[in-house]
């Protein structure tokens, strides 16, 4: 069962809403969110997106929460971008062989 949900959080990444937090090289598993604030219809939002790599064999997680995106609020356009970045330079390190 956790094999199915890596890979299907595998393709969130590859074809997905997560597509921002891709990092060359390396195969990243995520799931983006995005919820309103209450009340609703205040034009408040939460973005986020829970990343892990490798989707084989996970050695990192990260969580990006922003509160109160300002523009664009969406998880996958907004946070995902900063899981690709804080991932860009975990990674080297953890996968060396």
């Amino acid at each position: 069962t956790s094999d199915l949900i890596r890979m299907a959080l595998g393709k969130v990444v590859s074809e997905g809403t997560g597509h921002k937090a891709s990092v060359k090289g390396f195969s990243v598993g995520a799931k983006t969110g995005t919820s309103e604030k209450l009340p609703r219809g205040n034009g408040k939002y939460i973005a986020s997106t829970i990343g892990f790599a490798p989707v084989e064999n996970p050695k990192v997680i990260a969580l990006v929460r922003i509160d109160e995106p300002q523009g664009l609020y969406y998880g996958g356009t907004v946070a995902a971008p900063a899981i690709a970045a804080l991932f860009e330079n975990i990674l080297p390190y953890l996968c060396k062989n």
